[in-house]
């Protein structure tokens, strides 16, 4: 019986971790770097819009019209995003900040799964960037962790 919890356990932990194993991913066009799930694909790569997707993400970042935008825009231009994109079940506008960041984000429901959105926008020049994570419940922690890995060279 030991042995048979000892490999149910050691199962578990090698799956914990390979699910949560992320991977620093660059998009080039403006120094955005970022963790991702190890293996992830990118699928369009230009200077509006960076598409990584595996099995269990899929991850959309797009540069924002910056111009004239302030932290205070973020907000409106997140709920924006999500109404026209039909997110159900938003929740509240949550406000956060990185090194480089400031940044707003929502979760709800994209179709069968759950979405995080998000808007960023650096604190030096103002550039403007639009997320959107979609996933599966259970990697609710990990896209969290996707969205505050995010860092600009400088």
């Amino acid at each position: 019986m030991k042995k048979v919890l000892l490999l149910v356990f050691l199962s578990l932990t090698w799956l914990s971790a390979s699910a949560q194993a992320l991977v620093p991913i660059t998009w080039t066009a403006y120094g955005l770097t970022f963790e991702a799930p190890k293996g992830i694909l990118v699928e369009e790569d230009t200077e509006e819009t960076f598409l990584l997707n595996n099995s269990r993400f899929y991850i959309t970042i797009q540069s924002l019209d910056s111009d004239g935008m302030t932290k205070s825009d973020l907000k409106s231009v997140l709920k924006d995003y999500a109404n026209d994109d039909g997110v159900k079940d938003q929740s509240a506008v949550q406000e956060f900040e990185l090194p480089q960041f400031f940044g707003t984000y929502l979760k709800g429901s994209c179709e069968t799964d759950h979405c995080l959105y998000a808007c960023l926008m650096t604190k030096a020049a103002g550039s403007g960037f639009y997320i959107s994570i979609i996933y599966s419940k259970e990697n609710e922690n990990i896209a969290e962790k996707i969205l505050k890995s995010f860092t600009m060279e400088e």
